[in-house]
């Protein structure tokens, strides 16, 4: 896979890919408009949205303490900036290597609230249920979920945005990397709303 961006058609898998694409998608966020950031006081001083790599140790110990391989495009984003943010309209913050965890344990709420749901229709929730075999990958209003029941040939994982607060859960994308690219269309849209809506003002 040539080492492009997603605007040019090609979306990152390795490392040396992902520091090609969030080099470029760092100066892009850094170019609008100082009113729409939403950056920590380090990423303001440094000018950089992500942290150092992870090593493929830390990779590795994440795999071990969730008993799951990482999706090929996860790992090597991972192996380029050990976190990263923000990722979309309402996702804050791509977690690193020891935050990544079941979407059942970082959001037990959302958990029981669709259990009762289901109890409230007369359902049962069936054991394969995407939401009890998901990875939470990032953090904020959205989160990121990788689907985990079955893997692409390619090692992938179908991704998601869901907003926790509303439950509302996008379309699939193919792996990681496309949920990213998604999240990024996402921040354009809402940002070219906001400004229509400015200037209808």
């Amino acid at each position: 896979m040539p080492a492009e961006t997603a605007r040019n058609g090609a979306l990152p898998v390795t490392a040396e890919q992902w520091r090609l694409y969030l080099a470029e998608y760092n100066d892009w966020y850094l170019q609008l408009p100082a009113s729409g950031h939403r950056l920590t006081e380090e990423q303001l001083r440094t000018r950089w949205l992500g942290r150092d790599p992870a090593s493929e140790q830390q990779v590795a110990a994440t795999e071990e303490r969730l008993g799951v391989r990482l999706p090929p495009s996860l790992r090597g984003f991972l192996l380029a900036s050990n976190g990263w943010g923000p990722v979309s309209a309402y996702t804050s913050m791509l977690n690193p290597c020891e935050q990544i965890d079941w979407f059942h344990n970082t959001d037990e709420d959302f958990i029981d609230g669709f259990r009762e749901a289901a109890e409230d229709a007369g359902e049962e929730i069936a054991e394969d249920e995407m939401f009890l075999h998901a990875l939470s990958v990032a953090q904020g209003e959205d989160t990121i979920l990788l689907d985990t029941r079955s893997a692409s040939a390619e090692g992938e994982f179908d991704a998601y945005l869901l907003h926790i607060g509303g439950g509302h859960l996008s379309e699939p994308c193919t792996s990681f990397s496309e949920v990213i690219a998604q999240g990024r269309a996402q921040i354009e849209f809402v940002r070219s709303r906001r400004a229509q809506d400015t200037g209808a003002q």
